[in-house]
């Protein structure tokens, strides 16, 4: 394998090596039952910051949207990411069921705020339906698994993002759109699996850094408050789970004040 430079961390900007190569079609799945893809030879290299600890791979960086949905998104994604409940149901998802425990944290707010799912996975996603479901109004954007993606306008009192943090590889351009349409009030709420700072040396043998799925960018809790803290977001880490706030938030039930 060629020598891999020295890189500049996407949270931080501080020095990030080269901490390993991981195999191209190595997913999530691989640890729940005999792998979905074999193994490849093609070989993605990951660097590890020395100051905040982020995780990542330029790998993917130069990639079109259209290569992303060819590469990844494509009709073999199911295998990398696979819900078993998806058999009995939309409703019994793990993504729906997601959906009903921000409504019920949302409770009072109903038709009132305008929400933003950011990486939908649909137009509506599952959990997006279970809000609308639920009487809230959802705008879907959803860059990979739609050949364009909804037109976003105006800020938003919420905007949530479950496991698609994982997904981008220009985070200073997810910061700012995310910054750019939220209320300065509102609330961003988010969940991607954050890795212990300082990680262990084979940090890479996560069953979560998995380039078939898409995983490119493997976040510590240092990484992303530093990553929104440049937008004037700050990351909270409460019992609801990873959250966003400039400025307390004006929701009936008073919540995140």
């Amino acid at each position: 394998m060629p020598e891999q430079p020295i890189e500049k961390c996407k949270c931080c900007h501080a020095a990030a090596p080269f901490v390993g190569w991981v195999d191209f079609n190595k997913s999530c799945e691989d640890r729940r039952r005999p792998r979905p893809f074999p193994p490849s030879t093609e070989m993605v290299p990951y660097h590890r910051c020395r100051n905040c600890g982020f995780i990542f791979t330029k790998y993917c960086d130069a990639w079109s949207p259209e290569e992303f949905r060819a590469r990844i998104y494509n009709e073999d994604y199911v295998k990398a990411d696979y819900d078993p409940e998806i058999v009995n149901g939309v409703a019994a998802t793990v993504s729906y069921r997601n959906g009903e425990k921000l409504a019920a944290l949302l409770a009072g707010s109903g038709d009132r705020i305008r929400l933003l799912d950011f990486g939908a996975g649909g137009n509506p996603g599952r959990m997006g339906q279970a809000l609308i479901d639920a009487g809230f109004r959802v705008t879907s954007y959803e860059p990979h698994f739609a050949e364009s993606a909804t037109q976003v306008e105006g800020k938003y009192d919420v905007i949530y993002s479950v496991e698609t943090f994982e997904h981008c590889h220009d985070l200073a351009g997810m910061a700012a759109f995310l910054a750019e349409h939220l209320e300065d009030h509102g609330l961003l709420y988010f969940s991607t699996l954050l890795h212990p700072h300082p990680s262990a040396g084979d940090v890479l043998n996560s069953w979560y850094i998995a380039p078939r799925n898409g995983h490119i960018s493997i976040f510590t809790f240092p990484a992303v408050s530093i990553l929104f803290r440049r937008v004037g977001i700050n990351i909270v880490q409460s019992l609801f789970g990873l959250v966003g706030l400039r400025n307390p938030t004006h929701f009936p039930n008073h919540i995140f004040v």
